[in-house]
């Protein structure tokens, strides 16, 4: 379990460090990009027919928890603008 929670973290602190400047730079793009993803990726969440297992299933879960957090983040930006 050790080694999920370090996968885990590991994903929500690279998708945080690869959107951060662009959070800064253009956050109302940012935002677009990211509910594109966050779309896609709920849709592939609840078609796992196959079976993606306990890795799989933390890295899909990281991956939406990260990218959640840096819509907020263009979400307070684009308020903060106002």
């Amino acid at each position: 379990m050790e080694f999920l929670q370090q996968h885990r973290d590991e994903i929500i602190m690279g998708v945080h460090a690869f959107f951060a400047e662009q959070v800064k730079s253009n956050p109302a793009a940012t935002k677009q990009k990211v509910e594109r993803e966050l779309e896609s990726l709920y849709v592939r969440f609840g078609n796992d027919w196959t079976g993606r297992g306990i890795v799989g299933d933390t890295t899909q879960m990281a991956t939406i928890s990260a990218l959640e957090a840096v819509r907020a983040e263009c979400m307070d930006q684009l308020t903060q603008a106002q």
